[in-house]
């Protein structure tokens, strides 16, 4: 470390943002903090816990009194240094205000971060701290060499909703998500106001909490997205995710492989990228798709900027090349730089390693909705596949990943859409975990059949019934299920018929028609 930066940083003064000045004073007063460095470094460090790209404060933000570096840091300010410069990527050409910018964006970040959290503690201490508690690192799985994700561990119980009994004898019923043999993944099923949404939000709020993985939620409605923040519905569930109305905030994740992973990889990159692009645009021919695999892998290899912009302009260029007019992909890509969709911040490696809902409401077009959704699990396909076996401990596999889809069917029904059926097949023995939600068993009956076999947990509340999407479910429940098992009479609100893991199909009581569903 260079001992003049280091010097600079001693002597400099760092401001907190002025707004935030009365709850900085109140967390002190709550918490027992002394000096104004406590809540400083917890604030800066809440904030150095979040996997988001860091948004820099506005130039006419007014400022509080400063703290000088040598009490900020005290004696650990080499760590706190080495921390925030690999947090935020400092190169050996920054400067003393390049540093000061860091550090005032994390605390202004991390007393927000707090604030949120003291508030839906209810101001509670106790549940406060032992929020903050659940952030610090445990000891993860590693192999020799290898800096794995952390993995869950032992036998992951789960419940099937609220309630979660037996509809004929009202025993307990509980759910062994990772067991030996079983698959860890869910699908629920129900027309509009059966539960489904609620209950598989319990489920996957409980299956963070017990295996402390991270999730991806899509929400192609924006029901649980609002200005911003989680909706009071969401908020309720205890999800720790960080929301993202994409169309006006972009998604920081760069789909895009590096150059350096060879010429395979690069081809295989660019041809799921043209296949996804190309399941949502109308008449797009062989020679369009060819020029579109052709301009992602320029891309790829040689530009400078990489971003969807720049694929954009590649693909401008190879239609103008190729005496080409413009064309249904061209819209798409413009629609997607035309609202910010993704922005390549984040390696897939360091997106996935947090929690976020994608709520797809400010996206206008249902092509456009579906290609977000593609695009990011074609990302999370590659990045998971990639990674070595989860491991087995005790007879339970362990989790890396939770990845939950609201309205599947909008990707369910692309039926050469291949990475959600990847990410089911192969996904389990690499630690993944999908819920899917969907309307009815017809979702279904675009995938091969051997889709829903993959399936561990099925929970259907009443819904409507076809019979290619009654056929779809024959495997998972092993035998033919009839329309009638699905209807309003067989299956009363609260009520569905469950396949469950090492349990033959029955009814289950999920919730109650006294909670507000």
């Amino acid at each position: 470390m260079n001992r003049q930066f280091r010097e600079a940083i001693w002597k400099a003064g760092f401001k907190p943002v002025e707004e935030l000045l009365e709850f900085d004073s109140k967390l002190r007063a709550r918490l027992g903090l002394t000096n104004r460095y406590d809540s400083a470094r917890l604030a800066i460090g809440r904030s150095l816990a979040e996997v988001a790209p860091l948004n820099a404060i506005s130039v006419d933000t007014a400022f509080g009194k400063p703290i000088a570096g040598e009490h900020l840091f005290g004696e650990q300010i080499d760590l706190w240094i080495c921390g925030l410069i690999l947090h935020g990527g400092l190169g050996s050409t920054a400067k003393i205000d390049d540093f000061r910018a860091l550090v005032e964006a994390h605390w202004a970040r991390g007393l927000k971060i707090l604030k949120d959290e003291f508030d839906q503690c209810a101001e509670d201490e106790t549940k406060f701290i032992s929020r903050l508690s659940d952030l610090l690192p445990e000891k993860s799985l590693r192999e020799e060499g290898q800096n794995r994700p952390i993995f869950s561990t032992g036998e992951i119980r789960i419940k099937a909703g609220a309630i979660s009994k037996t509809f004929f004898d009202n025993s307990d019923v509980d759910i062994v998500l990772n067991g030996q043999g079983t698959s860890p993944h869910i699908a629920l099923m129900g027309k509009v106001g059966s539960g489904k949404t609620t209950t598989g939000l319990q489920i996957a709020a409980q299956i963070v909490s017990k295996s402390r993985i991270p999730a991806l939620f899509i929400d192609p409605k924006g029901e649980f997205v609002i200005g911003g923040q989680l909706s009071e519905r969401m908020d309720s569930i205890g999800f720790d995710i960080h929301p993202i109305e994409v169309g006006n905030s972009p998604i920081p994740l760069d789909f895009l492989p590096s150059p350096e992973v060879g010429s395979v990889s690069i081809q295989n990159a660019a041809m799921q990228f043209r296949d996804s692009i190309a399941l949502c645009c109308k008449g797009a021919g062989n020679i369009q798709q060819d020029l579109l695999r052709t301009a992602i892998e320029r891309v790829i290899r040689s530009s400078r900027i990489r971003n969807l912009e720049a694929v954009k302009e590649a693909y401008k260029y190879e239609l103008e090349l190729n005496n080409k007019s413009h064309d249904s992909i061209m819209s798409r890509l413009n629609e997607l730089t035309g609202l910010e969709c993704f922005e390549p911040r984040l390696q897939p490696a360091e997106f996935f390693a947090g929690s976020w809902i994608l709520s797809l409401k400010s996206l206008q077009t249902e092509e456009l909705k579906r290609l977000v959704i593609l695009l990011v699990l074609d990302a999370l396909k590659t990045f998971l596949l990639s990674q070595n076996e989860a491991p087995v401990v005790n007879g339970f596999r362990g989790l890396r990943h939770l990845l939950v889809i609201d309205e599947a069917r909008k990707i369910l029904a692309q039926k050469k859409y291949q990475s959600l059926v990847d990410l089911v097949r192969q996904g389990r023995s690499k630690g993944a975990a999908i819920i899917l939600l969907s309307q009815d068993p017809s979702d279904f009956d675009a995938q091969a059949d051997d889709f829903t076999t993959q399936l561990g947990t099925v929970i259907a509340f009443a819904c409507s019934q076809s019979s290619s999407g009654l056929r779809a479910l024959q495997g998972v429940y092993g035998r033919k299920v009839l329309p009638n098992e699905f209807t309003d009479i067989q299956l009363p609100p609260g009520v569905a018929f469950c396949k469950l893991p090492s349990r033959l199909p029955e009814k289950i009581i999920c919730w109650s028609p006294e909670q507000n569903i």
